[in-house]
């Protein structure tokens, strides 16, 4: 586990982070990461308020929630806007509705069973400076976690 705010190591802001075989993560990088995000803006899936473009800036997203405000008050129109940053929520990823998605958008079952088979099958042990752990979580079909984990090429994608 590493720090998430440097110099502060309370239990609670410590981020686990996973190593994964190269291989494996090369996969979930390319056929998940890369295709299947260029296969979402080719096909327009990705609305353009999101302003997910390599081209959009922060300031084009901050203008357009300012548009969308002002356009919403001259037609009195009721609003909301939720400023939520979910880029790095890999552990809150729910495996059957990110498959729902991927079918969606045209990814092949072999490769979503490629990724999601060994990432809820894994075992996790815990290992300090003084030793690793002998229990585990994880590892069957009746204890599986869900998430993408931190490391996953694919997560940022998904």
């Amino acid at each position: 586990m590493l720090e998430n705010i440097a110099g502060l190591a309370l239990v609670n802001k410590l981020r686990a982070i996973i190593l994964m075989e190269a291989d494996f993560n090369f996969h979930n990088n390319l056929v998940l990461g890369s295709r299947m995000l260029a296969a979402t803006r080719s096909n327009g899936l990705i609305p353009p308020e999101q302003n997910s473009e390599q081209q959009s800036t922060a300031e084009d997203g901050s203008f357009d929630k300012v548009l969308q405000g002002d356009i919403s008050w001259q037609r009195r129109l009721p609003m909301s806007i939720i400023l939520a940053d979910a880029a790095n929520c890999y552990d809150r990823i729910h495996h059957a509705i990110m498959t729902i998605i991927f079918f969606r958008i045209g990814m092949q079952t072999g490769a979503i069973t490629a990724m999601l088979r060994p990432i809820q099958l894994m075992e996790f042990f815990l290992r300090t400076g003084w030793e690793e752990s002998t229990r585990s979580i994880g590892g069957g079909l009746l204890q599986i976690l869900h998430g993408m984990y931190q490391g996953n090429g694919a997560a940022p994608a998904a």
